[in-house]
């Protein structure tokens, strides 16, 4: 084979490498479609890489359609691809939508939703 020909096949078959990373959600607590009680203090979000809080966020809707207002995602001292954000103190039992949107350090967006109920 030519030079120029094994270059590409060898490229083409490397793993892709961090500029092809995206930050997907790994793990949350409260977990996806879990009832819990009492209602959680906390929203904890684990990704796949690290990801920008500033830019990144959380939105919650609450059983009665009305969005919840959160103070900005802050990272977890203890894990750096995880965030957190505190919940209001008065979820009342329900189910939550839970939308979130990260932007990683390579400047990828991703986003997606799972939602979670607090139960009576």
């Amino acid at each position: 084979m030519r030079p120029a020909t094994l270059m590409l096949v060898a490229a083409l078959a490397a793993p892709a490498g961090a500029a092809f990373a995206h930050a997907h959600l790994v793990t949350s607590v409260p977990a996806a479609n879990a009832t819990v009680r009492p209602a959680p203090k906390r929203l904890w979000l684990k990704f796949t890489e690290i990801i920008r809080p500033p830019s990144s966020a959380v939105r919650l809707t609450g059983p009665d359609g009305r969005r919840a207002k959160l103070p900005p995602l802050a990272w977890d001292p203890h894990d750096r691809f995880a965030v957190t954000v505190p919940l209001p103190a008065n979820l009342q039992p329900g189910r939550y939508l839970v939308e979130w949107s990260a932007l990683s350090p390579n400047a990828h967006h991703t986003q997606g939703t799972f939602a979670f109920t607090v139960g009576r």
